[in-house]
């Protein structure tokens, strides 16, 4: 299947001229009832979460544990199926981490990199994935969460602090991506019993 990647927010200049426009031929009525209704439609119309998909609130914790290096804890992270148990391949499961530090994105894909390569990853696939996330991921803050919900057809959506960033269509990818945690040649193996409840 090929890579596919759908951004939410890419429209927001456009919301943005049109709700200009709106607001300037509202000037030329002296009608405090008319920009609020045209401010209240603009809202409901194109608000960012209208066309952010939501994610389950269904799903059971399987586990959770901390990250840490050199005693320094770097992020919590948490592991989420409709059974609240984890089977391998088997789909929605949602992995959130809530970052402990300030991480930039450059040194988040970075890390990915190395985790997928460390996994025998063919390299082809990883530079193409990387690709994909440089184009969604943010800089993370202490105290933000990044949230990746793969769907039961294997699609992956990645959420920041609870907002949609974008989907990645790409079955490799979603199962490359939680391998990072939960395959059994993370480089992190404490951590993967944790998420498991092993």
């Amino acid at each position: 299947m090929m890579n596919n990647i759908a951004m939410p927010y890419a429209l927001n200049k456009h919301f943005t001229m049109t709700f200009f426009l709106l607001l300037k031929a509202s000037t030329s009525i002296k009608s405090i009832n008319y920009v609020q209704s045209i401010i209240l439609i603009f809202v409901l119309l194109f608000s960012p979460s209208i066309y952010a998909s939501s994610l389950p609130h269904k799903l059971i914790k399987v586990g959770e544990g901390t990250m840490s290096w050199m005693l320094l804890d770097i992020y919590r992270a948490s592991l989420y199926t409709e059974s609240g148990l984890y089977r391998e391949g088997v789909y929605p499961q949602v992995l959130t981490i809530n970052y402990l530090k300030n991480i930039n994105k450059q040194r988040l894909i970075k890390a990915t990199e190395e985790q997928w390569l460390l996994q025998g990853v063919d390299t082809e696939k990883v530079q193409g994935w990387l690709k994909l996330l440089r184009q969604i991921w943010p800089d993370i803050n202490n105290g933000d969460s990044l949230t990746f919900y793969v769907a039961e057809n294997r699609e992956g959506s990645f959420y920041y602090n609870q907002r949609l960033l974008g989907n990645i269509n790409n079955d490799d990818f979603s199962d490359a991506f939680l391998a990072i945690w939960l395959s059994e040649k993370t480089s992190e193996p404490k951590l993967r019993r944790q998420l498991l409840s092993l």
